[in-house]
């Protein structure tokens, strides 16, 4: 009798072991990182907003466009995986060839050349009109709105007693990380520098905006030369040039012209899928 009872609590815990790794446990982590890159997308949003004072005219465009945005994207992601089957089919096909060290043959580089073609032809007129609507929304902008877009820095926390949205254009803390670079020992630091150099620039760019470009190795460059010169200076040089180096090295992560790049900001922030939540939440029943 005591061994059935045994037996039949083995058998409990190994079905209970089987559905929590494979079937309803705990969700996984990727969902969760998910979520709070959402949230994070959300909060950055919502700190434009709550700047902006936007009227009722204004939230309506807004609205009516982010919308048609949004399922301008959701047509063109349709239409990417309706021939990703045969993108993928194709690909196969061409790496098949590469890896025999045979010649592409005409009709198969044709082929992908055709279904390449079309679907930046389909990203071009999306990436168009999502042009034309934040233009259209710009000019609908008070300049003093325009002003706090164009200044606008993507930020989680917003600075304590500020009212204009965003971070300050404020490099203290990238002058007290270099003051933590100048203090790790020589050989450490020689061991670490990759690693370091790559924290630097996934930082960086989590800071940037969602256009900015970045090219690997000339980052590497700039990045490391900043740090090699501040941990070459003596104390009293450091704090003096302390914040010119900070400056010096965000310099080239900044975008060059702002104003240029405003129909960008608006399409990336003010246009964004998160704004729709935001604005159906704040604006007035008609």
């Amino acid at each position: 009798m005591e061994k059935g009872k045994a037996l039949i609590l083995v058998i409990a815990m190994v079905c209970f072991f089987y559905a929590l790794f494979l079937g309803g446990g705990p969700k996984p982590a990727a969902d969760t990182l998910e979520r709070i890159e959402e949230l994070r997308r959300e909060i950055r949003v919502l700190n434009l907003v709550n700047g902006l004072d936007l009227t009722q005219e204004q939230m309506e465009m807004i609205l009516a466009s982010a919308g048609e945005i949004k399922q301008l994207r959701d047509q063109f992601k349709s239409a990417v995986l309706f021939r990703q089957e045969e993108m993928g089919a194709l690909l196969e096909e061409i790496k098949g060839y590469l890896k025999d060290k045979n010649e592409i043959p005409a009709s198969t580089a044709q082929k992908y050349h055709l279904l390449n073609g079309e679907i930046k032809e389909a990203r071009v007129k999306m990436e168009e009109r999502i042009r034309q609507l934040a233009k259209e929304v710009e000019e609908h902008l008070e300049s003093h709105q325009l002003y706090q877009i164009e200044q606008f820095i993507p930020c989680v926390i917003p600075p304590q007693g500020e009212t204009r949205i965003g971070k300050a254009n404020n490099n203290s803390g990238i002058a007290r990380s270099l003051g933590r670079i100048r203090r790790i020992p020589t050989r450490l630091y020689h061991l670490k520098k990759e690693e370091i150099f790559r924290r630097t620039l996934e930082g960086m760019k989590l800071h940037a905006t969602p256009d900015a470009e970045f090219n690997e190795e000339e980052a590497r460059q700039h990045i490391l030369s900043l740090y090699d010169e501040a941990r070459q200076l003596d104390d009293a040089d450091f704090e003096i040039q302390k914040e010119k180096l900070a400056e010096e090295l965000v310099s080239p992560f900044k975008p060059d012209h702002p104003p240029a790049r405003l129909d960008r900001k608006i399409s990336a922030f003010l246009l964004s899928p998160e704004i729709i939540t935001i604005l159906e939440e704040r604006k007035k029943p008609l």
